[in-house]
C-alpha cells in the first residue's frame, strides 16, 4: 500500500505544493512591490489631506479674523463717519469680543475725517489684560507704511508680511488690512493686527507621525519653525542656499505659488531619505508645510508585508498538509482505476470499475470510466464507419477536381504554331472543386474567342453548374455570332429549369487576329483591364449585362477596342480584388492596378504570376475564401 501512496503522495507535493510555492513567492513579491507602491500611494493622500486639513483650520481662523475689519469698514463706507469716542468705542469692543485680534485701527486719507486734522488714526492693542488707546498719527506718518500703502493701491484687502510691533508691545505680528471707499473715493484703511505669538505656541501642539511643521509667508520667510532662531530671521531660499540644496528652492517655489503636494527628498544635513508635504494658506497666501522621515512611513509598510507574508506561509503550510491527507484518501480507488486503464489500453474493452461509496468525485470518476468504456466501444465503431465514408468521399472529390481540371486548358502556350498572340491562364481553386472557368478557342482561322466566368457559390454544386456553363458556351459559340448573341442563348437555356438559382458571370471576347478588333459582351463580371503598350491602363467599357441564369430573354449588348501592337487585355474574377487578409481588408481594385502599371514589356505569364503572387502575400495569414481566376491575352502584331 505504502509504495502506491508514496509516489502520489510526491508527485502531488511536486506538481501542486512546489507551483503553489513558487506561485505564492511571486505573489508575495508583487504583492510587496504592489503594497508598497499602494501604502506609499495611501500615505501621500494621508499626508495631503492631514496637511491640507491643518492648513484649512488655519485659514478658517484667519478668515474669521478677517472679518471683522472687513466689517468696519462696510459700517464706515455706507454709515455716516462716527465721532472720535464712537469710532474708540467700536474698535475697542471688537478687540474685546475677538481673543484672536491683538490690535487695530482706522486710518484715515488726509483731512477726510476732520477736516482740521489731517491725519487720524485712533489703534487699540492689548497690553496682558489691559487696552491701550493710541493715535498712530502722532508717533510716524503712517501714510507710507506697507499696511495702508499696499492694500491702498491694489484697492483690496491684503495681509502684510510678518513684522515686529515698534508701537505696541513689541511682538511679531501681521497685519490685515481693508481699504475702506464712501461714494466710490478711498477715505482710508481698516486693519486689525494678528499676534504670531498664539499661532506658534499652537503650531508647536502639531504634528505629522514623527515630523516636524513649519509656516512660511509668501515671500518664503519662516513664520513658524521648531528652530525659534529661523523665524524672521531665515527664509526657506536663504536655507537651501546655505545647505546648497537646489531641490528646495524648487519646492520652496510651488508652496509660495499656492500649490499643495508631496515631495521626496534626501537631506544633506541628515543624509537621510525625508518627505515634504504642504497646503497652502489660501487666506493669506502663506503655506503650511511638515518634513517627516521616511524610515517613519517605510516602518509603517514593512510591518504589514510582514505580516501579509506571515499569513501566506502559514496557508502554504496547511495546504501542504492537506495535500497529504488527500493523497491518502485518494489513494485505493486511483489504484484500482490504474489497473482496469492498463488493461483497458491494451484493448480489453470488457473492463469495468466496482461500486465506490459516497457520492463524491471518485465515485464521479469511476462512473465516467466505466460511460468512457461504453462510449469507446461505440466511438471505435462510429470511427471505423466515418473513416470509411470519409475515404469515399475524398476519393469521390479527387475525381471531381481531375474532371474539372480536365475541362480547362492547361498547356501553355495553347497554339505554339500562331505568333499572333501570347495567352496564359491559371486558377487556384478555394475548396476541392471550383466554380471559376475560364476557355479560349478559335472559331476560324482569323477568330479567337476567350472567356472567363464566376458560378455564384463554392464547392462541388457550382463546380456541376460550371462545367454546364462551359459546355453550352463553347456549345453556342459560332464565327457568325456575336459575343452577345452566344450570352442570350446560353442564358435562356442556364434559365430552363434552374431551380437553384444559380448564376454565372461571364465575360465573353472575340479577337480578329488580323486587325487586332476585339468585340466582347459583359454577363455581370468584373470588367477587364486594357494595359496600352506605354503602361497605361484602364477598365474596359461596360456592357451592361446581367449575370448568366439570373433571368430568361435578359439582353446583352456588344462593344469593341482595337489591339495594338504589345496590348494586354486582362481578365480576372473577384477572387482577385477582393481577397483578404487576416485583418478583413480588400486587396481591393487599387492595388491591382498599382501592379498592373508595372508589367511594361511582361509576357502574360509574368503579368498572371505577379498579380497572383501579390494576392498571396497579402492574405499569408488568412484562409482563401473565394476562388482566383487569371486570363491574360497579349497582342503582338
Amino acid at each position: 500500500m505504502n509504495k502506491i501512496k508514496e509516489p502520489i503522495l510526491w508527485k502531488l507535493i511536486l506538481i501542486i505544493g512546489i507551483p503553489l510555492f513558487i506561485v505564492y513567492s511571486i505573489i508575495l513579491i508583487v504583492n510587496y512591490s504592489w503594497s508598497k507602491t499602494s501604502s506609499l500611494e495611501q500615505m501621500k493622500h494621508y499626508l495631503i489631506e492631514h496637511s491640507g486639513h491643518n492648513a484649512s483650520v488655519l485659514n478658517s481662523e484667519l478668515t474669521q479674523f478677517a472679518e471683522s475689519p472687513r466689517i468696519i469698514a462696510e459700517l464706515l463706507s455706507i454709515r455716516k463717519l462716527p465721532s472720535e469716542k464712537e469710532l474708540y468705542a467700536m474698535i475697542s469692543e471688537i478687540i474685546q469680543n475677538n481673543s484672536s485680534i491683538y490690535g487695530m485701527t482706522v486710518a484715515f486719507e488726509p483731512n477726510t475725517y476732520n477736516k482740521k486734522r489731517e491725519l487720524f488714526a485712533p489703534y487699540i492693542y492689548k497690553d496682558n489684560k489691559k487696552q491701550i488707546r493710541l493715535n498712530l498719527a502722532e508717533n510716524n506718518n503712517y501714510l507710507n507704511s506697507d499696511w495702508y500703502l499696499i492694500p491702498k493701491l491694489l484697492d483690496k484687502p491684503n495681509w502684510s508680511e510678518p513684522y515686529y510691533d515698534e508701537v505696541g508691545a513689541k511682538i511679531l505680528m501681521c497685519t490685515y488690512s481693508v481699504p475702506i471707499h464712501k461714494n466710490g473715493k478711498f477715505i482710508g484703511i481698516v486693519t486689525a493686527d494678528f499676534s504670531l505669538k498664539k499661532l506658534q505656541e499652537k503650531m508647536r501642539n502639531v504634528k505629522i507621525l514623527a515630523g516636524y511643521t513649519f509656516i512660511i509667508s509668501r515671500y518664503g520667510t519662516y513664520i513658524y519653525h521648531p528652530n525659534e532662531k529661523d523665524i524672521m530671521r531665515e527664509t526657506i531660499f536663504s536655507k537651501a542656499e546655505m545647505h546648497n540644496f537646489p531641490m528646495m528652492r524648487k519646492f520652496a517655489r510651488k508652496m509660495i505659488s499656492g500649490k499643495s503636494g508631496v515631495e521626496t527628498f534626501a537631506d544633506p544635513i541628515s543624509n537621510s531619505n525625508k518627505w515634504l508635504v504642504y497646503s497652502p494658506i489660501e487666506s493669506c497666501k502663506w503655506s503650511f508645510a511638515a518634513i517627516v522621515p521616511e524610515k517613519e512611513i517605510l516602518s509603517k509598510v514593512n510591518l504589514m508585508i510582514i505580516n501579509q507574508s506571515a499569513l501566506m506561509i502559514i496557508g502554504l503550510a496547511i495546504i501542504i498538509l492537506i495535500i497529504i491527507w488527500a493523497s491518502y484518501k485518494i489513494t485505493q480507488p486511483i489504484r484500482e482505476l490504474t489497473g482496469l486503464a492498463e488493461r483497458l489500453a491494451t484493448g480489453d474493452l470488457t473492463v469495468k470499475m466496482g461500486s465506490i461509496k459516497g457520492h463524491g468525485e471518485i465515485h464521479e470518476l469511476a462512473e465516467v470510466f466505466n460511460k468512457m468504456v461504453i462510449d469507446l466501444k461505440q466511438h471505435i465503431f462510429d470511427l471505423t464507419k466515418a473513416t470509411k465514408e470519409k475515404a469515399s468521399v475524398d476519393s469521390e472529390l479527387r475525381i471531381a477536381r481531375n474532371i474539372q481540371e480536365s475541362l480547362l486548358p492547361r498547356i501553355f502556350p495553347p497554339f505554339p504554331e500562331r505568333h499572333e498572340f501570347d495567352l496564359y491562364a491559371k486558377y487556384i481553386p478555394a475548396k476541392e472543386v471550383a466554380g471559376d472557368f475560364y476557355d479560349f478557342f478559335f472559331l476560324d482561322q482569323d477568330k479567337f474567342a476567350f472567356l472567363i466566368a464566376d458560378v455564384s457559390g463554392k464547392g462541388i454544386a457550382a463546380s456541376l453548374f460550371m462545367a454546364v456553363a462551359k459546355t453550352m458556351i463553347k456549345a453556342k459559340s459560332d464565327v457568325n455570332k456575336s459575343p452577345d448573341k452566344i450570352l442570350f442563348e446560353v442564358n435562356n437555356d442556364l434559365c430552363v429549369d434552374n431551380e437553384s438559382a444559380m448564376f454565372v458571370t461571364t465575360f465573353l471576347a472575340i479577337l480578329d487576329m488580323s486587325s487586332g478588333k476585339v468585340i466582347y459582351s459583359n454577363g455581370g463580371h468584373n470588367l477587364p483591364y486594357l494595359i496600352k503598350n506605354n503602361g497605361n491602363i484602364s477598365q474596359i467599357e461596360n456592357t451592361d449585362g446581367i449575370a448568366l441564369g439570373v433571368m430568361d430573354d435578359a439582353d446583352f449588348h456588344t462593344n469593341e477596342i482595337y489591339l495594338q501592337k504589345n496590348d494586354v487585355l486582362y481578365l480576372y474574377t473577384d477572387g482577385i480584388n477582393e481577397a483578404m487578409d487576416k485583418n478583413d481588408n480588400e486587396f481591393s481594385y487599387q492595388r491591382l492596378e498599382n501592379i498592373l502599371s508595372n508589367t511594361k514589356n511582361a509576357n502574360s505569364k509574368e503579368i498572371t504570376e505577379r498579380t497572383i503572387d501579390a494576392v498571396k502575400k497579402f492574405t499569408i495569414d488568412a484562409e482563401q475564401s473565394d476562388d482566383i481566376t487569371v486570363l491574360v491575352v497579349k497582342y503582338l502584331i
